[in-house]
């Protein structure tokens, strides 16, 4: 049996720790109550406004964060061992974090967000109560619930498809090994083929079956998002980046760029 942790869950209504280490690598679900913030999303704006689930991934593509003076929120932080251990074996849980990975918000209807309410108290409630030998399972539980709650929502909003196990399994497999770093010297499809020993075709089809995108798509949405963050942020000079990431020279570098992002290396580095 694993004890929970307090660490594990940390409850907020206003999302002020959002740029705290403490939470630098937990997750955010939150229903807005009131009021509205703005962000920018991987390079893309963002609006939340009463009644608006965020469920947010990955903080690193999120940028300029500002609330009304009226925002107010109810939701956690969780981490993301936690998450791992309250997931069930489910064929939409790939698809479901895919879609927020590309738009980490969803506007709720009125019912919607009184099923979230209601799971979010549930969660709270439960919180409070220290003596139980099987706090752990219930807390997973209780956030299972949420989590379905929050599948059926995203099917309204993106619509369902059938999805098997074995499409399932094959997305996640393609996702670790992006997860690995995999895109840094790869960026072709016949390459993530061969290591999940599976046709190029097949890998794009069953990837944009599950994921709603194309598997390049994802390849490059991994490498412009790792590049962005090394561009501002590391101390490697644009000519040493470039070389990680096995571009063939730096005007090719600069035209990748220019292309998906329509600014220059060293624009992004200002």
């Amino acid at each position: 049996m694993i004890e929970y942790d307090n660490k594990w869950i940390l409850r907020t209504n206003d999302l002020a720790l959002i740029s705290d280490d403490v939470t630098k690598d937990m997750i955010i679900y939150a229903l807005c109550t009131s009021g509205s913030c703005t962000f920018e999303y991987n390079g893309k704006q963002k609006e939340a406004r009463k009644g608006t689930v965020i469920v947010l991934r990955n903080r690193e593509l999120m940028k300029n964060f500002k609330a009304s003076n009226d925002f107010a929120v109810e939701g956690f932080f969780l981490s993301q061992r936690f998450l791992l251990m309250s997931g069930r074996r489910s064929s939409y849980v790939v698809r479901y974090c895919l879609l927020l990975n590309v738009d980490p918000i969803m506007q709720l209807l009125p019912a919607e967000q009184e099923r979230w309410h209601h799971d979010y108290e549930n969660i709270i409630y439960l919180l409070s109560i220290e003596g139980n030998h099987f706090r752990s399972e219930i807390m997973q539980s209780a956030l299972w619930q949420l989590f379905l709650d929050n599948f059926d929502f995203s099917i309204r909003i993106y619509g369902s498809r059938e999805i098997t196990f074995q499409s399932s399994a094959l997305t996640f497999a393609f996702f670790k090994l992006l997860d690995e770093g995999n895109y840094r010297r790869h960026r072709n499809i016949p390459y993530f083929a061969e290591k999940l020993f599976v046709s190029p075709k097949h890998l794009s089809e069953t990837v944009k079956k599950v994921s709603g995108y194309s598997a390049i798509y994802w390849i490059t949405h991994y490498t412009l998002t790792d590049l962005q963050r090394e561009l501002r942020n590391s101390n490697l000079s644009i000519s040493e980046i470039s070389d990680r990431y096995a571009f063939s020279s730096m005007a090719y570098f600069t035209r990748y760029l220019q292309t998906h992002l329509g600014v220059t290396p060293s624009k992004l580095r200002e």
